[in-house]
């Protein structure tokens, strides 16, 4: 009888985790560069993971090929959004304050992997540490830290006129 729970609890663990991507593939699908670039949400052993689709527009650096350093910083602050809105209740759209970069080594031109870590999600703002990594995740090529802020709600129309 045991077996049947287990089984029933993994499968509803699975769809609500199949869920949880689909809901962070749908903030992703609204942010433009975020299509741009193809980045795919799949599912990480904890948080969000982003998947890096190489294709040859990314390439900065034909002689190596390597990618370009801005497709890497922008898939550290495009992944620490998403992490953060997903941790958010409100589902308000964070607004990136601040940004640190560490580019480790060169990124060849393959896919690439970003998972996010909330340092802290408050009220008002949210610290993410973002690593990128191709094929070996303990041989990451950038890590990152962003600042962001969570806008405060705005006072509805209707509690104004009630003053």
């Amino acid at each position: 009888m045991s077996t049947t729970d287990d089984s029933a609890q993994q499968i509803s663990g699975a769809a609500e985790s199949e869920k949880k991507s689909a809901d962070w593939q749908a903030l992703l699908e609204r942010i433009p560069y975020a299509r741009h670039l193809g980045l795919q949400v799949q599912r990480g052993d904890a948080g969000v993971l982003v998947h890096l689709p190489c294709r040859e527009a990314l390439i900065g650096n034909f002689m190596l090929p390597a990618l370009h350093g801005g497709v890497l910083g922008a898939l550290i602050e495009l992944t620490a959004r998403v992490a953060a809105q997903s941790e958010d209740t409100d589902k308000r759209f964070p607004r990136i304050l601040d940004s640190h970069i560490n580019y480790l080594r060169s990124a060849k031109a393959r896919s690439t992997f970003a998972s996010a870590e909330i340092v802290r999600q408050g009220r008002r703002a949210s610290l993410v540490r973002v690593t990128c990594w191709q094929g070996d995740k303990n041989k990451p090529i950038a890590s990152g830290q962003v600042q962001l802020l969570l806008p405060t709600m705005a006072v509805k129309q209707e509690d104004l006129h009630d003053q």
